[in-house]
């Protein structure tokens, strides 16, 4: 199982943490930290919109428990 834990370093405390992990991950090979950019790798208003117009296209959706239980 993999975790996912961000963590911004804008506080004392969160850096204080990130400078823990990364000593950890020099003793333990399973800890594989990744700096996160915040770049957006797609167009949020070309998403919604296209997804919209996917919608209006076809009314009859899956139901949201139904769909949730396929992306788990």
């Amino acid at each position: 199982m993999t975790y996912t834990i961000k963590i911004q370093d804008r506080s004392t405390k969160a850096k204080s943490i990130i400078n823990m992990l990364k000593a950890l991950k020099d003793d333990y090979d399973f800890i594989e930290i990744k700096k996160d950019n915040n770049k957006v790798e797609f167009d949020l208003d070309k998403e919604l919109d296209k997804r919209y117009k996917s919608f209006q296209k076809n009314k009859n959706g899956k139901d949201w428990a139904i769909l949730k239980k396929e992306l788990m």
